[in-house]
Parts: C-alpha cells; sequence; structure tokens
C-alpha cells in the first residue's frame, strides 16, 4: 500500500504485526517462566535429596554421642548392644519417646530415657537422662528446651551443674519437689519453675522406668 494512502488510513503495518506476535511472545515467555520454574524445583529436591543422608547421620551421630555420654560405665563395657524402644504413649513422659536399653548376653546394663514436660516456663522442655540397670539416675541432661535464656536455660549443663544433684537418685530416695516447696532438691533463683519442672519431670522419668515393660514396646532403629 502507498505510504500516502497508508497515512490516510490510519494503517500501521508494524502494529498489525506486533498484534500478530504478541500471542507467539506471550507463548514463549510463559515456557521459558515454566522451563526456569521446573529447574528451580528440580534443583531443590535435588539439594533436598543429596542432604536428606547427610542430615540424618549428623543426626545419628548426636544422638550416639548424647547416649554414650548419659550410660554409666558398666553399661558401656566391650561387646554391649543398645537397643532402642518407641514409648508411643506414657502419661508420665509424654507421647513419642525412645527408651535406649543397653545389654549383653541378655543382661541389662543401663537405660537413656527421653522424656517431656509441660511444667516448664516454656513449652516443650524435653529431657534425656541414663539410668543404672537398677535404675537410679547416672547423669540427666537437658534434651530440648526453649526456656528463657539467661533465666530458665540456667539449668541445663551449658551453664553449670544444676543437674547432677539426680546422680545417684532413685525413685524413693528423696522427696522429688524443689526445697522451695518442700522438697529435697535445690532450685536456681530466678528460675525456680524451669528447676521445679526438671525435678518433677525426672521423677516422672523414674516412675516410668519402673513401669515399662520393655517386651511390650515397638522396636526402632539405631544407626
Amino acid at each position: 500500500m502507498h505510504d500516502d494512502m497508508k497515512k490516510v488510513l490510519g494503517v500501521d503495518e508494524n502494529k498489525d504485526q506486533k498484534s500478530t506476535f504478541k500471542p507467539l511472545r506471550a507463548f514463549i515467555a510463559g515456557l521459558s517462566l515454566s522451563i526456569v520454574a521446573g529447574a528451580c524445583c528440580a534443583l531443590v529436591m535435588f539439594v533436598d535429596s543429596s542432604t536428606k543422608d547427610v542430615i540424618a547421620q549428623n543426626e545419628s551421630h548426636s544422638i550416639k554421642a548424647r547416649i554414650n555420654d548419659l550410660l554409666p560405665p558398666e553399661a558401656k563395657v566391650k561387646g554391649h548392644v543398645i537397643t532402642c524402644y518407641n514409648v508411643r504413649k506414657d502419661p508420665h513422659i509424654g507421647h513419642n519417646q525412645k527408651l535406649f536399653v543397653s545389654s549383653k548376653d541378655h543382661e541389662i546394663l543401663g537405660y537413656v530415657l527421653t522424656y517431656q514436660t509441660s511444667q516448664g516456663y516454656s513449652n516443650p522442655l524435653v529431657m534425656i537422662a541414663g539410668f543404672t540397670s537398677d535404675k537410679s539416675v547416672y547423669k540427666a541432661d537437658i534434651h530440648y528446651s526453649l526456656e528463657t535464656p539467661g533465666l530458665g536455660d540456667k539449668v541445663d549443663r551449658d551453664h553449670g551443674n544444676f543437674l547432677d544433684q539426680f546422680n545417684g537418685e532413685n525413685l524413693h530416695s528423696h522427696a522429688w519437689e524443689v526445697k522451695k516447696y518442700g522438697g529435697d532438691f535445690d532450685y536456681i533463683t530466678g528460675a525456680t519453675i524451669t528447676s521445679r519442672a526438671t525435678v518433677i519431670a525426672t521423677y516422672n522419668a523414674l516412675d516410668a522406668l519402673n513401669s515399662i515393660d520393655i517386651y511390650t514396646l515397638s522396636k526402632c532403629k539405631v544407626h
């Protein structure tokens, strides 16, 4: 079409061409975006898959180290075997806790038990302790805590030896309450709630340990 005629009629061939290719450009843009999104998803899945085994291995090493630290020496003799049991539901220690039993030649040498309490200042407060074969506390520790930094967290081993007062105690050896409430155990000033929670929780753990029949529990894996 003649240029003068195009001007008279208001015809814009470039505009027509742009209109024609607009759906194609939109399709290409959408396809490119889909490819990029798919590549990102694949990368995330690859990273997740490749790190999952590393994370699981680190967690396994961590719990193994914790068990080894908490078991009494006589429960770590050469040839001992650690068997893990699921404690699915127990009113004393909470749901889905773990009981690790050290044994040799079918003789139980010691225990490690995780236990939870809702009596802390910031829940959940999960503890873990090693016990002798006669079910006395060998060593207790904090497994997981949301207690207030500088106050409630003073009970953990990074801040002192408060938990050592449980060592050697059994279910009936003392009044399992802090001295402020008529018991036999010390508490940390400014962290009375957490102190009391650990005392009562450890008593409940002893109670549970004395009540549990391990032969009725399902086994879990210790890698």
